[in-house]
């Protein structure tokens, strides 16, 4: 058997994740969760979503950015335009960084190299796509390992619901403080991302959050969507060490380049 690796919010950081896989020396037997928010703020989003894709021992639960995405992108098929102002969840979506993302469809389909109506077309299969694939992700995982129960969400649960599924949808991906200062079920360990984990540690890190108080949960956010002195964190739920690649590592363009060359021929763009 392999391993289980856990990381969440990449938010476009397509070579940080490309780094990680080759630290951990991921292989076919091992499997990796993320715990949404892969789109948004960074350069990538694209890329790592058809990575995700064709990668069947990768895995993925909806976090908000999926869902601000989702909501958007449905809207601009109601008007035929990403960008019209009638489009309420285009401008939530473009305040918490939707902007780059739309940035980067534009250019993954090339709009300014082919004609209007053949990008039209282009871009509403890619859409309606993107808007299926948002709608197959799960809303957590939860299932037990080396004789613990995970629950693996993307920012937590209902600390009063009794079973992870009575909570709203919506609120896996939205609630911060109310999950992770409450005990929650004891029995469970939470493992969740989010919030960056500079506004849970006391010392303002980025490194994994522990629960000092209640011992069940784990906070792995690593900042990617706040400042360019984030990280990405992996967890492995077989020992519980946790990996981490700093955001500057992802910004070395030699690596850049040479990561996207390998990468292209995981999938056809």
């Amino acid at each position: 058997m392999g391993r289980k690796f856990v990381i969440s919010d990449l938010h476009g950081q397509f070579v940080l994740l490309q780094l990680l896989l080759e630290k951990i020396e991921f292989s076919d037997e091992d499997e990796l969760y993320i715990l949404g928010d892969i789109m948004d703020r960074g350069p990538n989003s694209i890329d790592i979503y058809y990575f995700v894709k064709a990668m069947d021992n990768i895995h993925m639960c909806k976090g908000n950015h999926e869902i601000m995405m989702r909501q958007s992108l449905a809207q601009a098929m109601k008007y035929n335009n990403l960008d019209d102002e009638r489009n309420n969840p285009y401008r939530l979506w473009k305040q918490n960084g939707g902007l780059k993302t739309v940035d980067s469809i534009r250019e993954f389909l090339q709009k300014n190299a082919i004609s209007y109506d053949e990008y039209f077309d282009n871009r509403r299969t890619f859409v309606e796509e993107i808007i299926e694939f948002i709608d197959h992700l799960p809303d957590f995982f939860e299932f037990d390992y080396k004789g613990k129960h995970f629950v693996l969400v993307h920012a937590g649960v209902d600390p009063e619901a009794d079973k992870v599924e009575d909570t709203e949808p919506e609120l896996l991906c939205w609630i911060r403080e109310y999950f992770y200062l409450s005990e929650c079920n004891p029995d469970y360990i939470y493992v969740f991302g989010h919030t960056p984990l500079c506004f849970i540690n006391d010392d303002g890190s980025f490194n994994v959050w522990h629960d000092p108080e209640f011992h069940n949960k784990i906070g792995i956010d690593g900042g990617l969507a706040v400042a360019d002195r984030g990280q990405l964190n992996c967890l492995c739920l077989d020992d519980m060490s946790v990996t981490v690649i700093p955001y500057a590592d992802g910004q070395m363009e030699a690596i850049d380049e040479r990561l996207q060359r390998e990468h292209m021929e995981i999938y056809e763009i």
